[in-house]
């Protein structure tokens, strides 16, 4: 495994693996276990809440669906989940180029988009799947990739009376802080 293939494949799919804005957290967990707890979003409510299974973060909704996905790359190595040993992540070198990342998207047929620049910072998104990739610009002479993430899923989502009959073995258990 690459790192430059997982990320081409998450703008070209919108998909890590099986973390997705959409998908069920039952069913990540059933796979990878239960994700490392990094906490809430709002100090004051445990929904929406942040997870990650190494440096995959996961925004979860309180009806426990995956609404964002975001990658970070900007330590040079990147710890993607693991999908021969669940509960394990793999630490893989990422020091990746803006024309790198072009070129993986366009060897994968995916198109995209430049992003409008801000100080320090260019981007591209991927279409349709709309995931964001970030560089930073003062970090040499090419860009160099810093995250990877999708925007927030929508969703109907359950009534906080629903969610909390729904899930009332309080899944996943929060870590105190």
């Amino acid at each position: 495994m690459e790192a430059l293939a997982v990320l081409a494949s998450f703008g070209a799919t919108g998909h890590v693996g099986l973390l997705h804005p959409g998908a069920q957290l039952r069913d990540v967990c059933a796979v990878h276990g239960m994700p490392w707890d990094i906490g809430r979003i709002d100090n004051r409510h445990r929904w929406p809440h942040l997870y990650s299974y190494g440096d995959v973060e996961l925004v979860v909704c309180r009806c426990r669906i995956i609404t964002s996905v975001l990658v970070q790359t900007g330590r040079g190595t990147v710890d993607l989940p693991s999908q021969a040993q669940p509960g394990e992540v793999i630490a893989l070198p990422v020091r990746l180029t803006l024309a790198q990342v072009v070129g993986a998207l366009a060897a994968a047929g995916c198109p995209w988009e430049r992003l409008r620049p801000i100080a320090g910072q260019c981007g591209l998104r991927t279409l349709p799947q709309r995931v964001d990739f970030t560089f930073i610009t003062d970090d040499g002479p090419d860009p160099v990739l810093h995250s990877v993430g999708t925007w927030a899923h929508r969703h109907d989502c359950m009534p906080a009376e629903v969610a909390e009959a729904a899930f009332a073995d309080d899944f996943p258990t929060e870590q105190p802080g």
